[in-house]
């Protein structure tokens, strides 16, 4: 395949070091992008769905909470994380996520809600891509000076309801387009989630469903969407300052579990600290425990928000998340 052959050139031509680190690098890489064409035929377990970049979690705030954010999604972020907790977004919000990966893998999201429809509307575009893959035939050659185009598109529209001060649901559907070189593959995929809050502060519980749905095939080979289903708890404390979440996600189809616990504390009106960690039975197995760790910071000025969040990937090193957010 010209995507593996290409990963073996620059191998070949990288300066000395740990081949392990490399052959991992590279299998993470073509996990991302590339499991469509290199890891089909798999029956059951990792590698069995396409699509990955809808794994890929949206957001600095509930990234550096460990990805336990299906209960505590209560802004802009819950577009992702759980449709029903868009509920709970006050005013007019948007979003803008920009995160930096390995190996010129990047990935942007934008997001925006309001009320309307006697509920909440939102809307999201995610964009992953990779730069600077070179076209080489078998031996290594340099065909073109041209990169291969190779990017990853999602456009969701969500609608979200409480029925009651105590339960919230909502859905969204999202249209995916996937382009490597000249083959492209279309899907469509729809989120489910309830949230339930016996009290407006305090603990919440929520459960969603998410990727639904179906992708076309990329040539002859198609591979069903990362169907995943979350459950987590939430406690906020009596002021509202201090928030604890956790996790539960099993992945359907790959035969994937996780589960990730994290905080958030608001030292002052304008500023929060974030911490967590998340184990992926899949990742950290491979990459060491400590790769589940995350981090980040937020701050709050006026109508404007930025948040951080650092998430380190063992020998991979490290990824960074930038949020720049709005409410009005």
């Amino acid at each position: 395949m010209l995507q593996i052959q290409n990963a073996k050139c620059k191998m070949q031509n990288a300066p000395k070091g740990s081949i392990r680190t490399k052959v991992k690098m590279i299998i993470f890489i073509l996990a991302l992008h590339l499991t469509l064409y290199t890891l089909h035929g798999i029956c059951g377990g990792p590698g069995t769905t396409g699509a990955a970049f809808l794994k890929l979690g949206a957001g600095s705030r509930p990234v550096a909470m460990g990805e336990a954010f299906v209960a505590a999604a209560d802004d802009i972020n819950a577009l992702y994380w759980n449709p029903a907790g868009l509920a709970l977004a006050d005013g007019k919000q948007v979003s803008f996520v920009h995160t930096e990966w390995f190996q010129s893998i990047r990935y942007e999201y934008l997001a925006y809600c309001q009320q309307a429809l006697g509920g909440t509307i939102g809307a999201g575009i995610t964009y992953l891509y990779i730069d600077g893959i070179e076209r080489r035939d078998a031996a290594g050659v340099l065909l073109s000076s041209v990169s291969i185009p190779a990017n990853d598109l999602a456009v969701a529209a969500a609608y979200s309801k409480s029925l009651s001060e105590k339960l919230a649901v909502g859905a969204s559907v999202k249209f995916i387009n996937q382009q490597l070189d000249d083959q492209s593959a279309m899907g469509v995929a729809a989120d489910i989630g309830v949230l339930f809050r016996p009290s407006p502060e305090g603990l919440a519980v929520g459960v969603a469903l998410q990727n639904l749905g179906y992708q076309a095939a990329f040539e002859t080979v198609a591979s069903p969407l990362p169907t995943n289903l979350k459950a987590g708890i939430s406690q906020k404390s009596a002021d509202g300052n201090f928030t604890f979440a956790a996790d539960f996600n099993y992945s359907l189809l790959d035969s994937i579990w996780a589960a990730g616990a994290g905080i958030e504390y608001w030292f002052h009106p304008v500023f929060s600290v974030r911490a967590g960690y998340k184990y992926n039975s899949a990742i950290n197995s491979t990459l060491g425990a400590l790769s589940g760790l995350t981090c980040g910071v937020g701050f709050k000025v006026s109508m404007m928000n930025i948040d951080y969040a650092l998430v380190p990937y063992g020998d991979l090193g490290y990824t960074h998340r930038i949020t720049v957010g709005a409410k009005f």
